[in-house]
């Protein structure tokens, strides 16, 4: 269980990572997200998940985060 734990952080890490990359002013920076807990950084990802979904998809970047987004939040229930 714990190395599931390990590694949806770690994917969640990589696509909140990229989506910064892509959009600095739209997404959390690493130096912030790196500190929260496992549970604080699914939340975070829920979230950005449920604002995305929300919002009509913008362009392929948005696009992609939201089916990555969902893809991995739905794999770690």
């Amino acid at each position: 269980m714990t190395a599931d734990i390990d590694q949806n952080r770690f994917a969640l890490m990589a696509l909140l990572t990229r989506a910064h990359d892509a959009r600095p002013d739209d997404y959390a920076d690493p130096q912030t997200l790196v500190p929260m807990s496992d549970d604080s950084l699914r939340s975070y990802a829920v979230g950005l998940l449920h604002f995305l979904e929300a919002e009509p998809p913008s362009d392929e970047v948005t696009t992609e985060i939201q089916e990555e987004l969902r893809s991995l939040l739905y794999e770690t229930h």
